[in-house]
């Protein structure tokens, strides 16, 4: 009788366990991200937490700037990442403008790249186009949290 007992318990715990909605992946962090981009071959040379590419901008505590380079452009190139909490993504949209307009003055005759896929977001200067890709790539795998 008691083991009768237990076995509807389990039955009824594993069928309400089941039957809950399934758990939504958390975005990866900065460094997941980084981790992602050198799956994809972006070496990282060096990296900075706190660094942002607009020092007037309050971006510090979501920043994460990188030295990289990738087989098809050995020049090290500088990779600005901001990570937002997904609630504030849309409301950082204007800071992050005019990061990118900071940026932009301060690297005249540079192509600037700027990339958002949320929660975060890319900058930096000519990028070559396998480097923007693959940024881009880590930047979309990440959001889902990961492989």
């Amino acid at each position: 009788m008691l083991a009768h007992a237990i076995r509807a318990l389990l039955l009824t715990l594993t069928v309400a366990a089941c039957g809950g909605p399934a758990p939504t992946p958390a975005p990866a962090s900065l460094v997941s991200l980084r981790g992602e981009m050198a799956l994809l071959g972006v070496t990282t040379l060096s990296a900075v937490a706190g660094e942002s590419a607009c020092p007037a901008q309050p971006l510090h505590d979501n920043a994460l700037a990188l030295s990289v380079t990738t087989a098809a452009d050995p020049e090290p190139r500088d990779v600005y990442l901001y990570l937002f909490r997904p609630r504030l993504f849309a409301e950082s949209a204007a800071v992050m403008d005019a990061c990118a307009a900071d940026y932009e003055s301060a690297s005249p005759g540079a192509t600037i790249s700027r990339l958002e896929v949320a929660p975060f977001r890319a900058l930096g200067a000519d990028w070559s186009e396998e480097l923007r890709s693959s940024v881009e790539l880590a930047m979309e795998v990440a959001a889902r949290g990961g492989r």
